[in-house]
Formats: C-alpha cells, structure tokens, sequence
C-alpha cells in the first residue's frame, strides 16, 4: 500500500508539472524547432572546439610509364603524414574557451526566442480570456442601456423629459453594442493568432498562476543578462585568439611513406622504399595589419564588457517599472473592489425602496448589473496583473 501511494504521489507530481510547464503551451512543431536548433548548436559549438586539430592526410598515387626503352612500369605510393599544432602561445586554450562561450551565447539567446514566442502565444490566452471578460461586461452594460432608454422613453413620452436625453441614450447603447462587435471580431483575430503559436484548444487550457520574485533573484537568473555576459567572455576569448595569431606557433610535422615500385625492375640499391620525415616547424608570422586587428579585437572585447554591466541597469530598470505597474493595477483592483462593495449596499437599499413602491425592478436590476461590472473589472485587473508578470519570467530562467 505504501509503494501504491507513493507512486500515486510520484503520478500527481508529473501530471501537475506538465500541466504548469509553460514550455507545453507551444505547439508540437515549433518546440521541435528549438530542439533542432539546440542541437545544431551544441554540434556547432563541438567542430569550433576541435578547429585547432589539423586533419591527418592521407595520399596515395598510381603511375604508369610505357617507355620504349623501359617497358612497362606501375608504380604505387602511400603515405600518410600530418602537419598539426602544438603550441600557438596560448591561441589553442583560448579557442576551446571561445567555443564554449559562444555556445552559452547562442544557447542563452535560443532560449530567450522560445521564451517570447511562449510569452507570446500565453499573451493571446491572456487576452482570450480578457476579452471574453469585457463582452460580458458589455452585455450588462447595453442591458443598463435598454433600462434606460425604457425610462427616458416613458419619461419623454409624458412630458417630462426632453428628447435630446432619449437620443444620447440610444446613442450610448448603439455605441456599447458596437463595441461588443468589435470585441467578437477581436476574439476571432486572437484565435487565429494563437492557432499559429499552438495546436492545442485555448478554452480548455489553464492559465498559469505566475508570482512576483524578487529583484535580486530577477537580475541574477535573467537570461539576458546571462547571454551578454557569455558573449563578453566570447569576445575576450576572441580577443586572445587574435593575439596568438601573431605569436610564434610550434607544429608537429610527420609523414610515412610506402613505395610499391614495379617488381619487374626491382628496389632501388640504397634506397629504403619504405620510410618516415618526421620534425617541428616553429613559425611567427608578420602581417602589416597585425596592429590594427589586435586593436580591433580588443576595442570589441572592451565592447561587450560596457554592454554587459549597461544591461545590468536595464534590466534593474525594466524590473521597477513593471512593479510599479503592478501597484498601479492593485489599486484598481481596490477600486473595483470598493465598487463593488458599494453596489451590494445599494442593492439592499433599493431592495427596501421596491418593497415599499420608491423604486422599481428596473432600478434594482440596474444595480445587480453595475456591481456584476465592478466585479468583472476586478477580474480583468487580475488577468492583466498575470500578463505582465509575463515579461517577468520571458526573461528568467525558472
């Protein structure tokens, strides 16, 4: 019993992983898209790691005479000989490094793509879910309107009011069920535009419950700031490497031979047919723009070290600017909450007055609709309080 509800546990964990894996919202092909490409870089990064190793050759040549003198002759030569470097005055260490580095650039920035295409395509549900949020709204809003109208019309009808207050009534429920046009239409847009980032149905997804993290842990896991920082480190690296460039480099140097002359004519006396060249070639190479590539190499590594710690104060900056939009949205959200509250009282208080005749069933029904606005409006807040904490973690890696 106990290893059955242990592995109930263990199921209840992975299904509630993948149920909050922001990564599944994707559709199937564009998440094998990254795969590929994250595969194709961690190749990429492995032949730019292994450059510096020469590749061993391997030549082998036939000859055929058909002198007069000589007859007939076939003669066959193998060799197999390599020229490599073993010391390029630090530019071999420095490749390796640079290699790497590049694969955490290209790694980090891989990841940011797929976390604003995710960003993206949630940013849709969001607004799916907004949006339906407001034509309900609306539908309460042009229901007040009908109230209205009915009431202005009776009250113009009998003379006590003026007609221009009738026609801005109709005028105002016209525009209100405009608007409610206008919103179906937008639902349909945002259907088709997530229909592009996913292949999974937008009403039957959940939306993920996101949280506020701090400042420090949001610089410190950004992803952003991870790339520039590997891509600093990439063009210090690079930086070396162009300096070794023009040091001196040592290289091994070793080549057999196997010579298979026509046996007709037999070996050559004092000539060993099979044998070795074996050796080190030292070189330093003198180039006229050798000065000026250093330099430049060097100005890029400065670079991107400036750029770096500029991001640091851009993303401290992005993170404060989001929290206080999320203040400004929790105000709201203490607005509609007040609204609402109020309408509950009025709703009493006109409860009374339609028992005792001062109101009407009209009057109240227009109450129970404006508290039901509040209340959406409280709920529309929330749902845009969750997008933006959306840009949160589009740049976080948790």
């Amino acid at each position: 019993m106990k290893k059955l509800w242990l592995l109930y546990l263990y199921s209840i964990l992975i299904l509630t992983a993948k149920e909050y894996n922001l990564d599944n919202y994707l559709s199937y092909e564009k998440s094998l898209i990254f795969d590929y490409k994250e595969e194709l870089n961690r190749l990429q990064s492995s032949i730019l790691r292994r450059s510096w190793i020469n590749p061993i050759t391997i030549d082998y040549s036939w000859f055929n005479s058909t002198q007069p003198s000589n007859g007939t002759r076939n003669d066959r030569t193998f060799s197999i000989g390599i020229d490599q470097p073993i010391f390029k005055s630090g530019g071999i260490y420095s490749a390796v490094r640079y290699a790497n580095a590049k694969e955490g650039t290209n790694s980090a920035n891989l990841t940011l793509q797929k976390r604003s295409m995710i960003v993206q395509a949630l940013g849709i549900l969001f607004d799916l879910h907004i949006n339906k949020l407001k034509q309900r709204q609306l539908k309460y809003m042009i229901r007040n309107d009908d109230i209205d109208i009915q009431k202005k019309r009776e009250q113009y009808e009998a003379g006590l009011l003026d007609g221009s207050f009738l026609d801005q009534a109709i005028i105002k429920r016209n525009q209100d069920k405009t608007k409610l046009l206008a919103l179906k239409l937008t639902n349909k847009e945002l259907r088709s535009s997530f229909s592009i980032l996913s292949d999974k149905n937008p009403d039957r997804l959940k939306l993920p419950k996101l949280h506020i993290i701090s400042k420090d842990d949001y610089i410190k896991d950004n992803i952003e700031l991870f790339a520039k920082s590997m891509y600093s480190k990439e063009q210090e690296y690079y930086s070396y490497m162009t300096i070794a460039k023009y040091l001196p480099t040592i290289s091994l140097q070793a080549r057999y031979y196997k010579n298979d002359p026509d046996s007709e004519f037999g070996l050559t006396p004092g000539i060993d047919n099979d044998y070795t060249n074996y050796g080190i070639h030292i070189s330093i190479p003198l180039h006229i723009n050798s000065v000026a590539d250093i330099e430049s190499s060097r100005v890029s590594a400065l670079k991107a070290a400036i750029e770096y710690q500029d991001s640091k104060k851009s993303v401290a900056n992005e993170y404060e600017l989001i929290k206080e939009s999320l203040k400004l949205l929790d105000q709201k959200i203490a607005l509609s909450a007040s609204d609402e509250k109020l309408y509950s009282s009025l709703i009493r208080s006109t409860t009374d007055q339609v028992a005792s005749g001062e109101k009407t069933e009209l009057d109240l029904e227009i109450m129970k609709n404006s508290k039901e606005m509040a209340r959406i409006d409280k709920k529309v807040y929330r749902l845009q309080k969750q997008k933006l904490l959306l840009k949160l973690y589009e740049k976080v890696n948790r």
